[in-house]
């Protein structure tokens, strides 16, 4: 996982580097937080299938199909922060979130695999600083690829 940790810093690196980087991180974190919000709220009100229970106990197929939807919506309305047209914007919001999600999965399976349920204390009740951060993790690479 720190190798994953390097390419995301040097990919956010390389966005704030570019044209409109400022633009294209903000545009990110929207996106991210957008999937991890929506994913939550669906999965605490239409939530009934386990996804991976094994890895995460409270994601589920309702909460993660309503965060993928809410961040395609936003990568839509957002399209003219990154000037970006609009099926690239749709393309953008599925993959940011399909990342997003994925960097949460990878967290999660590696806190299970070592036994702790939160990353830290910092942020109590919030699974620890890295749940604020693994969004990022395949998000960033890909960012930085589509914009190169």
């Amino acid at each position: 996982i720190s190798n994953i940790i390097i390419l995301s810093f040097f990919s956010l690196i390389g966005i704030l580097n570019s044209r409109n980087g400022l633009y294209i991180f903000l545009y990110a974190v929207i996106l991210v937080s957008t999937m991890d919000i929506f994913a939550y709220l669906g999965g605490k009100l239409f939530g009934k299938k386990k996804i991976i229970p094994f890895v995460s106990k409270g994601k589920t197929v309702e909460g993660t199909i309503v965060g993928l939807v809410s961040t395609i919506i936003i990568s839509y309305f957002l399209k003219d922060l990154i000037n970006s047209n609009i099926m690239y914007s749709l393309i953008n919001g599925f993959f940011i979130g399909m990342f997003a999600f994925s960097g949460d999965l990878l967290e999660s399976f590696f806190k299970r695999k070592i036994g702790v349920k939160d990353s830290g204390k910092l942020i109590p009740g919030h699974g620890g600083l890295m749940d604020r951060f693994d969004g990022y993790f395949f998000v960033l690479p890909f960012l930085y690829i589509s914009i190169n």
